[in-house]
């Protein structure tokens, strides 16, 4: 009860931060979002997006180049094919901005910070989601309960929304698509499917409790979700019709993983579930490493990596043994990022804002801004 009693005080409190109540971007205020390329880790952490280079972790640029009060960065940033990184403001400016990394230049204070390839200004609340792009179409869902659909090749440096759709509930999570239907996740219970061309809500299921994360599509062509009641729901793509296949101790809060048939996930009281899609069951019992599980599993071919709120890192074999396990210290709840030969961590309550191991959880560079 306490962890929950927790976490409903931290989702309260990020809401009115991200809001723009507490007056303007504070780092720490909420967990930052991560991503990378073959080149740069993506960090957006409060009052800036920042790119730091995989070789020594060194900033290679930030934006804005000087702290804006409107803007706070938390939302997973998305690079594109053609190599922007999309990351929306979740401060009183609620816009979606595409930074342009080949469009570089040096502010009067001596930053290196990229171009706008284009921004889009019609949403109403904070961006928690990242958005999910499909061929030309960028689907992006806003905390204001609107899906808004965009042309990513319309050549507009102010976009407009090809399409308004109305999905209700504060939408925190990246839709997911089957190629035929994009699948978006609400904290008011429900998992709604709308079709991919003609932008309309096929079905919309209330599931019974807040969802977090993502929906996933299995190898069995349904869809599995995890949510604040505690379950792991399979749903009909076509249908919306639902089953619960298992229960969970505690909160299932972020998008479970897939490998090949199996689903990982943790909840709130750090046990990590390993089922069989295909079996309908668990392949072993729930193991528990040292504290809550917020954060998704990364998923490696040596292993499975999971991260804590105490701040460690668990490699486990696909039979739930733990290989290995790394303190970074802080607390842990944005999901590591794989990139190349590295593991990115971005934990709270550390010096540091990023840090980069090897394979075997060893440190290789740390980040903080300036560096």
């Amino acid at each position: 009860m306490r962890r929950k009693v927790l976490f409903v005080t931290m989702i309260l409190l990020a809401a009115a931060l991200l809001s723009g109540c507490a007056g303007g971007p504070v780092r720490g205020a909420t967990w930052p979002g991560l991503a990378a390329d073959e080149n740069a880790a993506y960090l957006a952490d409060g009052p800036y997006v920042f790119a730091i280079s995989l070789k020594d972790g060194k900033e290679l640029w930030r934006y804005p180049a000087e702290t804006d009060g409107d803007f706070v960065f938390y939302s997973t940033p998305v690079v594109t094919p053609d190599g922007l990184v999309i990351v929306g403001s979740a401060g009183k400016n609620h816009s979606l901005i595409a930074l342009d990394p080949n469009d570089v230049s040096t502010s009067n204070n001596n930053v290196n910070s990229p171009g706008l390839a284009w921004t889009f200004n019609e949403a109403r609340d904070q961006w928690v989601a990242p958005p999910l792009v499909v061929d030309d179409k960028l689907f992006a869902v806003n905390a204001d309960g609107f899906l808004y659909v965009l042309d990513l090749q319309d050549g507009q440096s102010t976009k407009k929304a090809v399409k308004v759709a109305h999905i209700d509930g504060r939408l925190w999570a990246q839709p997911t698509t089957d190629g035929g239907r994009v699948f978006i996740t609400s904290l008011d219970h429900s998992v709604i499917a709308v079709d991919i061309e003609t932008y309309e809500v096929l079905w919309h299921e209330d599931i019974g409790g807040a969802v977090t994360g993502s929906a996933v599509l299995g190898p069995d062509g349904m869809l599995y979700v995890g949510s604040l009641a505690s379950r792991l729901e399979k749903i009909d793509p076509a249908s919306g019709r639902r089953e619960p296949v298992l229960e969970a101790e505690n909160w299932i809060w972020s998008t479970p993983s897939l490998d090949g048939d199996t689903l990982y996930f943790g909840d709130l009281n750090g046990r990590l579930y390993s089922f069989n899609t295909t079996a309908g069951r668990l392949n072993w019992a729930p193991v528990q490493p040292d504290g809550p599980i917020t954060a998704s599993p990364l998923l490696r071919d040596e292993y499975i990596l999971v991260a804590t709120e105490s701040g460690s890192l668990f490699a486990l074999d696909r039979g739930g043994k733990v290989l290995w396990s790394q303190e970074v210290g802080g607390k842990i709840y944005t999901t590591p990022v794989a990139a190349g030969d590295l593991i990115l961590v971005a934990p709270l309550e550390t010096e540091f804002y990023l840090a980069a191991l090897d394979q075997n959880g060893r440190q290789i560079w740390t980040f903080t801004q300036g560096n």
